[in-house]
């Protein structure tokens, strides 16, 4: 009985230190639109969320880069624009740029 309370209050913990460090690196401007965990993971908390539910809200990458007067970066020549947002853009960490795999371009990913 002592072990089964004991490994009871382990995967609470665990549970518990997952949702404040997912709570804690939330992007800033998505807290400051006031968005919580649920409104991009509506029914599965802990799986990546995909790039129709970025869409949503943000605008297709083509027509949010095109201001910018560079090659599309959503428009890979490799992938076409079929690439996920969580390629280069992540939310609990820092974003990267995932053509540098291979490339060595020079842009930031926000």
């Amino acid at each position: 009985m002592c072990k089964l309370i004991l490994k009871a209050a382990l995967v609470m913990t665990a549970i518990v230190g997952i949702q404040a460090f997912a709570a804690n690196t939330m992007k800033p401007h998505h807290q400051a639109a006031g968005l919580k965990c649920n409104s991009c993971h509506a029914t599965t908390p802990f799986q990546a969320v995909s790039t129709d539910q970025c869409v949503q809200c943000h605008q297709l990458p083509q027509k949010k880069t095109d201001y910018h007067g560079a090659p599309d970066k959503h428009d890979s020549p490799h992938y076409g624009p079929t690439l996920d947002c969580d390629n280069c853009h992540h939310e609990h960490e820092a974003s990267e740029n995932y053509c540098n795999n291979c490339h060595d371009f020079d842009f930031k990913v926000p």
